[in-house]
């Protein structure tokens, strides 16, 4: 398996670790090129948002597997209002289990089960300021309104930052260009260690709310792309 191909797969489960309106789903097809890999769904309630993705056609088989995961609110043990991230992740490689309690934009708690899968930034004091978790910046993506501003995810094992790079509107069109960049932390799929990726959103205005109808994750001529079901 080429490089290419590991890093486009490698792409794939980073989604996977990636409503237009309450207690409605968002399904998108997750594609390499003309192949179909899988799919990624969002949904969102008042009891708080979920994430699931499975990965069923990848080359050769190597990184299908399953994704859930879950962000809701709690009342933290300092009574402050948190987030209590649940994440669970089953491939034919490895099973993985991340919970995670960020409060106030800081992380207060993480737990990774087998514990082999901790990297340094699994130390919530080595964990940079105003994060969210995996489930919430989905979200994000999702309902913006115009091109999303500059946010920080932390998984447990790293942390992602993502930043606004541009805007093109064209008649009911808004592609925002983004930029994906591991800012603490490994980089995505050892051995290749992916920490910095082209980003592109794509929105749709022709109805009466901006929805999001395409997420494109690449370098050069190549490109992993989210779109969105009807």
């Amino acid at each position: 398996m080429t490089n290419t191909v590991r890093w486009a797969i490698g792409v794939a489960a980073v989604c996977g670790t990636l409503a237009a309106s309450l207690a409605q789903a968002q399904t998108f097809d997750v594609n390499l090129g003309n192949k179909k890999l899988g799919s990624l769904t969002y949904g969102r309630a008042a009891k708080g948002e979920t994430l699931r993705s499975n990965l069923n056609n990848t080359p050769l088989g190597v990184f299908n597997g399953t994704f859930k995961a879950s962000s809701r609110p709690i009342q933290s043990s300092s009574g402050t209002k948190a987030r209590k991230y649940q994440g669970l992740s089953k491939s034919s490689r490895k099973t993985r289990k991340i919970t995670l309690l960020i409060a106030a934009g800081r992380a207060v708690e993480t737990g990774i089960n087998p514990a082999t899968e901790r990297t340094d930034l699994s130390d919530i004091n080595r964990v940079p300021r105003d994060v969210i978790d995996p489930v919430g910046a989905i979200g994000r993506l999702i309902l913006a309104q115009g091109c999303p501003k500059e946010f920080t995810i932390y998984d447990g094992r790293r942390a992602i930052r993502l930043k606004p790079n541009g805007s093109k509107k064209e008649a009911d069109l808004l592609t925002c260009a983004i930029q994906y960049k591991v800012i603490a932390g490994p980089g995505h799929l050892s051995p290749l260690y992916i920490s910095s990726v082209k980003m592109q959103v794509q929105y749709d205005f022709s109805s009466d709310r901006q929805e999001l109808t395409q997420m494109k994750l690449g370098a050069g001529l190549f490109s992993l792309v989210l779109s969105r079901k009807d």
